[in-house]
This record gives structure tokens, C-alpha cells and sequence, in this order.
């Protein structure tokens, strides 16, 4: 059994080593950190992270990392889940992502893609659109 967390401060070197390692920027996590999840497994391994960036009413869904050990599991669909609880709780109406390699799995979730134009500009000024995401598929939600 999987438990979900919110991450704390203390997080933030483990967040961003799991993140390259699994081939996921880092940039904006330390500013972030308090709108991410972990997935711990039962002796509490860590098996996956998510979080999310506000601008607005929109956010960005970013950092969904799993292990490889712990995929096709339903953990990334409950870090997911957590994450977009959490950011309507919080007010947000739309929430974003950028994928290279997991537009499929996405539109499981209910994401569907649009193109950059479409995008609010407050979410654009994100570090990931920015600085390390310039050329990823633009998938949207509305909550």
C-alpha cells in the first residue's frame, strides 16, 4: 500500500535528486515545494513525486515521476488525483502540463492538448515554460 504526503522543506534535495533521476528538470521546486506529494511505500521508499505551480486560477501540473519499479501501479493516477484536489481546493479552475513522452497517458487523465497560444500568459512566465520545457506538448484540464 501506497501513502500520499504533502512535501515539507526538508524534501527538497530528495524531491530534485528522484526528479533527475528520473530525467525531470528541477528548476522552481525549492520555490514550489509546498504543492507537492510523495508516494511512500510501506517502510517508506520513495515511489513517486508530483506538484504544481499557481498563476492564477490556472496552475501547472509538473514533476509526475514514478520509479520504474513502482509503474503501471495507479500511484501516478493517485499523485495526479491528489494534486488536482488539492490545486481546486485552492481555487483553480485549469490546470496545464508539458509532456515530451506521456501525452497518452495525460489523456487518460483527462488532459487534452492545445497549443501554446491558447496558454493564460501569467502561466507562460512559468520557469518550465521558460527556461526547460520550450519544445513539450501543452496539455490541458479544466477542473
Amino acid at each position: 500500500m501506497v501513502q500520499l504526503r504533502r512535501a515539507d522543506s526538508t524534501d527538497v534535495p530528495h524531491i530534485e535528486d528522484f526528479l533527475r533521476d528520473n530525467s525531470l528538470p528541477t528548476v522552481g521546486v525549492k520555490d514550489w515545494y509546498k504543492n507537492f506529494f510523495i508516494a511512500l511505500e510501506e517502510k517508506g521508499a520513495w515511489v513517486g513525486v508530483a506538484g504544481y505551480e499557481t498563476y492564477g486560477e490556472s496552475a501547472l501540473l509538473r514533476s509526475v515521476a514514478i520509479n520504474e519499479a513502482s509503474r503501471n501501479l495507479g500511484h501516478g493516477r493517485s499523485l495526479v488525483e491528489t494534486v488536482l484536489a488539492d490545486s481546486r481546493k485552492r481555487g483553480i479552475r485549469t490546470v496545464y502540463l508539458l509532456t515530451d513522452t506521456a501525452e497518452a497517458y495525460f489523456t487518460r487523465l483527462g488532459f487534452h492538448a492545445v497549443t501554446r497560444d491558447s496558454i493564460e500568459p501569467e502561466v507562460k512566465t512559468s520557469a518550465e515554460f521558460t527556461e526547460c520545457c520550450k519544445t513539450a506538448q501543452v496539455m490541458r484540464r479544466v477542473l
